[in-house]
């Protein structure tokens, strides 16, 4: 005779709802609300906050982290750019001055950029690996929540 059990006989796995005991739809579906526009952050704000589950808090701590570091890189590129703009009309250094000024408000914007392209990407894996049960951190973003 066999030990196996046949398919008609139950098995000792866990059925899907209890999956949700350690992890919540939330906690996975964050990743994918984080990526909407202009609506992304606020959202993630607002189920970090309401939100009394473990692992939908991490993850959307972790959201919120990427969310907050790449919108505020752009905010920082932005602002100095414009800023050093307006300034550089009423003030006229020399060009040597506003390019060496103006090389790295460029690499700010380039790598601004770059994280925007990169977010699609990483939104991704952090969805899937929430699938999995895992909060994963996004790389490069510091804890600031």
């Amino acid at each position: 005779m066999s030990t196996n059990p046949s398919p008609t006989e139950s098995s000792p796995t866990e059925p899907g709802p209890s999956l949700l005991t350690e992890r919540s739809l939330l906690g996975i579906f964050v990743h994918f609300i984080a990526m909407l526009p202009f609506v992304g952050l606020i959202a993630t704000v607002v189920i970090y906050v309401a939100s009394n589950h473990e692992f939908t808090r991490a993850n959307a701590r972790n959201a919120l982290d990427w969310h907050l570091f790449v919108s505020g890189s752009f905010l920082a590129t932005f602002v100095l750019l414009f800023g050093l703009d307006a300034l550089f009309e009423y003030v006229r250094p020399p060009e040597i001055v506003e390019t060496v000024v103006f090389l790295p408000v460029f690499a700010l914007a380039f790598i601004a950029i770059l994280l925007g392209f990169l977010s699609v990407f990483l939104w991704i894996i952090a969805m899937a690996k929430a699938i999995f049960g895992e909060a994963w951190r996004y790389p490069f973003a510091p804890k600031l929540v």
